[in-house]
This record gives structure tokens, C-alpha cells and sequence, in this order.
């Protein structure tokens, strides 16, 4: 996935625990599974790949048509009804949270995607933002076939933003399309010529990584490698005359893209990108609860204590996080029950820790 970070930076130019009723969604029977056959999450969990990231959605049965029947995401939980534990960690009234769905690209154990309908949800995170602004911002989709999906997509009346883009860096050859998804998500899809990434019967991986944009990607980088302990596993920075054209930059300005996970676990990275030399509007407070979009992305560790020392440890020698972390202690959720914390990135990406030995 090392070359998602090369297009990306290039392609942003384009126009793109058991369930509470204990019964089985029509999507969970079409793929031969209850919603109590799964383990949240897989034990032991890869402490430095996302297990989901958290999209609020207006329209459940809307979303379920996108993720599941067309992406072929599995649903590993469907939790229809209140979660007045997560609604409390989220800040938001007991009965705020009326609906939910855990879901997973089969074959893959993290990285997924997990929906939640709010009973009144709110405007989209993203809302008239520009392409610069400080947000969370995209789902990255592997596919297979891109000129199929491409056309398939567009049959069913999605509309994308451009054409099929080819970027080479490095050797790297990658086909990417960017598509405005329901609730302000953009959703990116790729395809790196040589090699194929583990996908679904439809042709579709979801999720590889999500994009946020930072304003200083040196501080985003110490807090992800020292609380979280997570690996950059790529880095560019990209400046010139056909950057700046391309993206919309003013003269002298630049792109520094960083993606952070797993080196040896291509779902569930974070792409960091900070655009140089640009004003942008801090838009990060937006994404909260009942906000429609990407919200937060939720890792599963082993030693919670252990994260939120030395995230208290970062905070007060450098200031670096957004607000001060916060413990939880139990939960019972979606998730099933365990303590689980909350930080906050310097940027403002909000991430949820969940406990599991």
C-alpha cells in the first residue's frame, strides 16, 4: 500500500460483541452468518491497525446497500436499538443511537467499517469544506478491475468526480477514481497494478487506510509513533509547478503525505496529509456526535494503561494532543463490554481504545 499515499497526493486534484436482539439481518443471512458468530474484535487484535473507523450515516438501509450488497463487506454485528454506553463516550443523550453495524471485507480482521445512525443525525462533517481544510476525509477502497467497477458504479448513479487517474512514482504504477459517497465521505478507489489487494467476491477491499489532513504532520507523526506505537510506513513530500497546479496550491507550496499502521498489515492505516502554504479551515470540532461522516477511527490494544501513560507522559512535555486523553473505564457497547479510552491526535482525529486481552 505504499503507493496509495504517492496517488492520493497527486489525485486529490479530482472532482471524487453480540448483538441486543439476538436476531439475523437480511445481509448478515445472505452471507450464512448470525451476528453472534463473530468474535469484536478478533482476539489477539493488531494493536497498530484500526479496527474500524466510525461513519455516521442519515439512511441505515441506504448505507447497508453500499458497504454490504455492492462492496460485499460482511456484517460481523448489526445492533438495532439504543447503545446508551457508547452514546455516554460519545458525549451524546442514552437514546441518541438508534441503529448499528460492525462490518468487515471477508478475509480481513481489521480495517473495517462500523455505521451508527443517530436517532436526529446532524450535517456532515465535511459540508461545503474545501479540498485543503483540516477534516477527516476519506475512505480508501482497494479494488479489482477498476474499469468495471468504474462503469458498474456509474450504471447504479454514482457519479464521480473525474475520469480513471494513472500515477507512477517510483516504479509504482496505480489506477485511482474519486467518487463523493453518501454523507460527505469521499470515498477513493484504487488499484496498483502487480498487486492485487485481498478483496470481496464484488471486486472491492474496504478499508485499506482512511485520509485525514493535518496542519503539521511532524506532530501528528510523534504522537501516532509514540502513544500508539504505530509504524510510518511510507513518507513523501511532493512540491513543484505541477503540484501546485494540480492540487491548487499557491506558489512555493507542498504536500506531505505520511501513512502509519503496520508495515506487514496493509488494512487499517492512517494517511496524514498536510498541504503547505495554504490557509485551511479547521474543521475537526464538526466531527462529533450526531455529525454525519467519518466521526473517529477505534483501535483494539492489549494494555490501555500502558497507552494512556504515555500518552499523559507526551501530553505534558509537549502539549501535542488535541485535548487530554480520557478513561472511560467499562463499557459495554456494540463492542461488547471492556474499559475503553479516548485521545485525540494534535490535529483533532478523534481515536477510541478498546481493551481486549
Amino acid at each position: 500500500m505504499r503507493a496509495l499515499a504517492v496517488c492520493f497526493a497527486i489525485g486529490v486534484g479530482f472532482t471524487l460483541a453480540a448483538c441486543s436482539t439476538g436476531a439475523t439481518s437480511p445481509a448478515a443471512a445472505r452471507l450464512g452468518a448470525t451476528t453472534e458468530e463473530f468474535l469484536v474484535p478478533p482476539n489477539p487484535a493488531n494493536p497498530k491497525a484500526y479496527a474500524y473507523v466510525t461513519l455516521s450515516v442519515a439512511d441505515m438501509d441506504q448505507a447497508l446497500g453500499l458497504w454490504v450488497q455492492r462492496f460485499g463487506m460482511q456484517i460481523v454485528v448489526r445492533r438495532q436499538g439504543t447503545d446508551p454506553g457508547l452514546a455516554r463516550l460519545w458525549g451524546v443523550a442514552d437514546y441518541a443511537i438508534i441503529d448499528q453495524a460492525l462490518l468487515l471485507t471477508p478475509g480481513m480482521q481489521q480495517g473495517g467499517v462500523h455505521l451508527v445512525r443517530f436517532r436526529v443525525p446532524g450535517s456532515a462533517v465535511r459540508e461545503g469544506a474545501s479540498t485543503t481544510d483540516l477534516v477527516p476525509k476519506s475512505v480508501d477502497i482497494a479494488v479489482r478491475d477498476i474499469s468495471a467497477r468504474y462503469t458498474e458504479l456509474e450504471a447504479a448513479g454514482y457519479r464521480f468526480r473525474s475520469p480513471i487517474g494513472r500515477f507512477e512514482t517510483d516504479g509504482v504504477v496505480v489506477d485511482e477514481v474519486h467518487l463523493p459517497g453518501p454523507d460527505g465521505v469521499n470515498l477513493v478507489f484504487l488499484e496498483q497494478q502487480g498487486k492485487p489487494e485481498p478483496v470481496s467476491p464484488e471486486g472491492y477491499g474496504v478499508a485499506p487506510q482512511i485520509v485525514a489532513i493535518s496542519p503539521d504532520n511532524t506532530r501528528e507523526k510523534r504522537f501516532f509513533e509514540t502513544v500508539l506505537g504505530l509504524d510510518e510506513t511510507s513518507y513523501h513530500r511532493f512540491s513543484g509547478t505541477a503540484v501546485e497546479q494540480t492540487i491548487g496550491l499557491p506558489v512555493g507550496g507542498a504536500l506531505d503525505v505520511r501513512i502509519f499502521g503496520d508495515r506487514g498489515y496493509d488494512y487499517g492505516r492512517l494517511e496524514i496529509v498536510q498541504y503547505e502554504g495554504v490557509n485551511s479551515a479547521d474543521l475537526y470540532p464538526r466531527a462529533k456526535a450526531p455529525a454525519r461522516g467519518m466521526l473517529s477511527v477505534t483501535f483494539f490494544v492489549a494494555d490501555l494503561a500502558a497507552v494512556l501513560e504515555r500518552a499523559v507522559a507526551l501530553q505534558r512535555s509537549a502539549g501535542a494532543m488535541r485535548a487530554a486523553p480520557v478513561d472511560h473505564g467499562v463499557v459495554s457497547s456494540v463492542f461488547g463490554t471492556a474499559r475503553m479510552a479516548t485521545l485525540t491526535s494534535p490535529a483533532g482525529l478523534r481515536i477510541d481504545l478498546l481493551e481486549r486481552r
